[in-house]
């Protein structure tokens, strides 16, 4: 058996059953099982639940921004109001600022701490605002609000990251702080032993000096193209950098966001944006999630997870990461298509719960709008809803309520408000059903709701009153009618039928005392 997923084609045979459980399908459904993409205090808890190194980059970098914003420290242009998530791209062309534009970067030289002996050794870097707050989004906005990088580069020593906290140790001009992380993690017990590669680097950077003409520049590059770490290769690039990071700034193997971090702090404006659209349009064309940090939840945001979707299948995870963006990209044709997917795949499972809660959360991103009726009682004849709770809803419901308009019937429904014909008979009492399930004008007197002739206030119809009937032999009745009736009964009221209506589904297991409670 073969099926496209994506841009691949997959076969399955018995042989090959357990690399099945690796399809995109498998995983969305265990996700869903766990709530995945649900989790709306601790955003960053989604990646977890993902279980994968771009989902949990991507849930980190939303979590990271939200924080931010509610913090007050990313604030919208008036005339970008319309998206929530903007990225590093946007924030470094200025479109964040009351004016629209950034403004010019101020050449800084900066001296490297831990080489005093080397008095006069200084890198240059560019500052402004435009270039802070995008550090933030890439999470090196260090010694701001009580943070200093000593914390972030524990955090990263505690996850067993030792050669990237190093490498962002040197890359802020830390040499010495990265000389001791990499001495420690090379001792380190993290159930693989130390790396004695990481006592080499360490040597290798205690040597460091500023002269361009020396054996020790000529043996790092010589070691450089030995070493299988991205990060320790970064590292002697960046030490043997002429003021040309292309080699730190290109190695595949760094994290997007200290790429652009490394962007924003060493490059010239117009070589830092040259550099962003240039990595934007390739993490677009690749479809890479960590690109969702320079795009935002923008268009090109869109254009990204499209891509993502084409080549991974995972509308799950588009589905969900465009629930933080605003209404109107919600609203996209490539949005909606994903969603449906998603909702369908939902509905294929059997995860009637998982896609209830799916939807609530999708409706809480679109202000002022909530999921529309998905069931309701349609007539015989000409199969348009009968139900109060839809109609009157715009033109999805164009037909006129013909009912009695005196106060006591004001929300009854004796016939269908589209073609006239009477409703079905209850199967005990014999008359027309007069109220639909749904939602009618009702004020609360004492325990149990009652007409008001003056109270347009909305709430649902008793539950007396709603159409219910059996599945099987599709026999019916008033809900109070009903259970009265298989209280001293099994089979249906219906002369001649034999349907034992109340025991063929898990509402049949239920006490009709139980259900007496709810009348």
């Amino acid at each position: 058996m073969a099926w496209a997923c994506g841009r691949r084609l997959l076969q399955f045979d018995e042989d090959a059953e357990p690399r099945v459980t690796d399809d995109i399908s498998n995983k969305m459904k265990q996700r869903a099982i766990v709530g995945y993409g649900l989790k709306t205090e601790q955003v960053w808890e989604n990646g977890v639940l993902g279980g994968e190194i771009a989902l949990q980059n991507i849930w980190s970098w939303i979590d990271l921004v939200k924080s931010l914003r509610d913090e007050g420290k990313q604030k919208l242009n008036s005339k970008l109001s319309g998206y929530k998530m903007q990225g590093a791209k946007a924030i470094l062309k200025g479109e964040l600022t009351p004016v629209g534009f950034p403004s010019k970067s101020e050449l800084q030289s900066v001296p490297w701490v831990g080489l005093e002996r080397h008095n006069g050794g200084q890198r240059h870097i560019y500052r402004n605002e435009c270039r802070e707050m995008a550090l933030q989004l890439c999470g090196w906005s260090f010694n701001r609000d009580g943070v200093t990088i000593n914390d972030f580069l524990d955090r990263l020593q505690s996850d067993g990251h030792y050669e990237r906290a190093a490498a962002i140790a040197l890359f802020n001009l830390k040499i010495r702080n990265a000389i001791e992380i990499l001495n420690k993690g090379s001792t380190a017990d993290n159930g693989k032993g130390g790396d004695i590669n990481l006592n080499v680097v360490a040597m290798a950077l205690s040597g460091y000096t500023e002269e361009k003409k020396t054996l020790w520049r000529e043996m790092c590059r010589e070691l450089k193209t030995q070493l299988s770490s991205p990060y320790l290769r970064a590292m002697f690039a960046f030490l043997i950098a002429d003021d040309n990071y292309d080699e730190v700034l290109y190695e595949a193997g760094i994290a997007i966001q200290d790429r652009v971090a490394i962007a924003c702090i060493y490059l010239s404006d117009i070589k830092m944006m040259d550099y962003i659209e240039k990595l934007t349009a390739k993490m677009i064309e690749v479809g890479n999630l960590d690109g969702i940090l320079l795009t935002g939840l923008t268009k090109e945001g869109v254009e990204l997870l499209q891509m993502y979707v084409d080549l991974a299948g995972d509308v799950q995870t588009a589905s969900f990461v465009m629930a933080e963006a605003s209404p109107e990209l919600m609203k996209d044709g490539r949005v909606k298509e994903w969603v449906d997917s998603y909702r369908d795949l939902l509905d294929m499972w059997r995860l009637w719960h998982q896609r209830a809660l799916f939807d609530i959360h999708w409706f809480r991103g679109e202000s002022g709008s909530r999921p529309s009726q998905q069931v309701s009682v349609s007539c015989n004849f000409c199969g348009k809803s009968i139900s109060t709770s839809v109609q009157g809803r715009g033109p999805r419901r164009p037909f006129i309520h013909y009912t009695a308009r005196t106060p006591a019937t004001k929300s009854k429904v004796t016939c269908c408000p589209g073609c006239r014909k009477p409703l079905p008979r209850c199967a005990l009492c014999l008359m027309h059903m007069g109220t639909a399930s749904g939602m009618g004008s009702y004020k609360a007197l004492g325990n149990k709701p009652t007409v008001s002739a003056g109270v347009k206030e909305s709430k649902q119809v008793h539950f007396a009153n709603w159409f219910t009937w059996c599945q099987s032999c599709r026999h019916g009745g008033h809900a109070n009618h009903v259970t009265d009736w298989f209280r001293e009964h099994t089979e249906c009221p219906v002369t001649g039928c034999t349907c034992r209506c109340m025991t063929l589904d898990s509402v049949g297991k239920t006490t009709t005392d139980s259900l007496a409670q709810i009348l």
